[in-house]
């Protein structure tokens, strides 16, 4: 199924929302760890991974339906 425009914008849009959002996840989690409160690094860790994930949902979204992925730079 073809994937219209408008929606393709909105969904590159998502996909780099989330991987912004993992972006900071890290960036917390490498002053968690800094700050030895390792246990909240991990869980920030482990949320970065989930907003990746979310990316990739709706990467593999817009590319099986013919839509191109654009990314922003963070």
């Amino acid at each position: 199924m073809e994937i219209s425009q408008k929606l393709t914008d909105a969904l590159n849009d998502q996909i780099n929302y989330e991987l912004y959002s993992g972006y900071i996840y890290l960036s917390m989690a490498t002053y968690m760890e800094e700050q030895n409160l390792n246990g909240m690094a991990n869980w920030l860790k482990v949320q970065a991974e989930e907003e990746y994930e979310h990316a990739m949902k709706f990467w593999n979204h817009v590319a099986d339906r013919g839509g191109r992925v654009t990314l922003a730079a963070i």
